[in-house]
């Protein structure tokens, strides 16, 4: 019995029996999942091979008989196959992620300085956001949102136009348009040469940033103003802007219009620019403002925690309030705040799946709708385990690699 127990209060032997016994149940665990699916019905193999029976992915060459929207780039008609339907799902989910990171970001950066203001109504208005917003089922706000964007906007017969005027002179008519289909806004259409432009725009960019690190060294070791962001903007936009004349203008606007089809007219869409639908400035708005509640506590509290002493010093070198927040507070609060917002980035990018609630075609819009068509779940959804698996490592990556760098750089 002694033996047994010297045996047990060695740390190393205990925390050796204590992990082999957790790999063990996860173990067993696994193998009887694995029994299970292998009692499905659609399972035709008896035995496992080098792949599981139970796992067939050709279905998805099949042709997908759906039809999918809100695409930036292209959409998905039924003609095409199920694999790009769910691959435009996915893309679409991604550009959702994209634009919310940035809107909640900004929207809980001011939120969260305004909480700490001077000014008594900012105060009490943005705390009076956060406790409100925060509290609200984020399914809830898509939805009053969705009455309050898109079912109160007028017919697209009837569309809000707007156009850009110049002390009375019309510059550009019918520049934007509004209306239950969406927001139709100028947008940017490639030429020939549109490759080879950003190519050069991307060297002059590197460049530029070499340029600022040099700069920013110089005038760290020689002191006095070293243009560190003038000299490095300037060149890359005359860069730019030459490579764009020299290559016969890359690239061009285009306005968005009204076209009419069918009998008499009675159909009506957008065409050019870029459409950006109602279901998807819902969800920006209805998660961004949701998402921002959460990420405007992480920056107050990352502000609170340093010492007091920071801003009595900066008032003392009789730098502005400005001044104060963006080169003494935010930098030494970036150190505490960049953890919990990758945590707040990944909760958010997994909150996009319940855009499916209004129809927006994201991936589990996509997934969802060809596992009614042509079953295969346990596919369906192994598939959409990963995608979303693989955004969340990737915003994890980001965000520790954000995180490395600060820590390292002393900013």
């Amino acid at each position: 019995m002694n033996t047994l127990t010297n045996f047990w209060y060695r740390s190393a032997y205990r925390r050796a029996i204590v992990q082999g016994t957790a790999v063990l149940i996860v173990v067993f665990i696994g193998l009887g999942l694995v029994g299970q699916l292998s009692n499905l019905e659609n399972v035709q193999a008896p035995k496992f091979t080098s792949s599981p029976p139970f796992l067939t992915f050709e279905f998805l060459n099949a042709r997908a008989g759906i039809a999918l929207s809100h695409g930036l780039i292209f959409d998905i008609d039924s003609n095409d196959s199920r694999m790009d339907a769910i691959l435009n799902g996915a893309w679409n989910t991604i550009r959702l992620a994209s634009v919310l990171i940035g809107f909640a970001s900004i929207m809980g950066l001011l939120v969260g300085i305004g909480r700490l203001s001077d000014f008594y109504l900012i105060r009490k208005a943005c705390t009076l956001y956060v406790e409100i917003l925060r509290n609200i089922p984020a399914l809830l706000q898509i939805y009053i949102w969705y009455v309050v964007i898109w079912l109160t906007a007028p017919a697209i017969s009837n569309a809000i136009a707007i156009d850009i005027n110049f002390f009375g002179l019309e510059i550009l008519q019918n520049f934007i348009f509004i209306s239950n289909k969406g927001f139709a806004i100028p947008w940017l259409i490639g030429q020939e040469n549109l490759g080879t432009w950003l190519f050069v725009a991307g060297l002059a960019g590197i460049g530029a940033v070499l340029l600022r690190r040099y700069l920013q060294k110089r005038q760290d070791a020689l002191g006095g103003n070293q243009r560190t962001n003038r000299y490095p903007i300037f060149i890359f936009l005359a860069i730019s802007v030459i490579a764009y004349i020299l290559l016969d203008s890359p690239f061009t606007g285009q306005t968005p219009g009204i076209i009419e089809s069918g009998a008499g007219g009675a159909i009506q869409n957008y065409k050019g620019g870029m459409v950006i639908t109602g279901e998807f400035l819902t969800i920006v708005v209805a998660l961004g403002f949701y998402t921002a509640s959460f990420i405007s506590e992480i920056v107050r509290g990352s502000i609170l925690s340093l010492p007091a002493g920071q801003a009595e010093a900066g008032k003392a070198l009789g730098l502005s309030a400005y001044q104060r927040l963006t080169l003494i507070i935010l930098p030494q609060a970036l150190r505490t705040m960049i953890p919990p917002l990758g945590n707040q980035y990944i909760n958010m990018t997994k909150n996009t799946s319940i855009a499916v609630a209004i129809g927006f075609s994201d991936v589990v819009f996509a997934t969802r709708t060809i596992s009614n068509n042509a079953g295969h779940s346990l596919e369906i959804f192994t598939a959409l385990l990963v995608i979303y698996l693989a955004m969340a490592l990737f915003i994890s990556s980001v965000m520790n690699g954000l995180n490395w760098y600060v820590q390292r750089s002393g900013i």
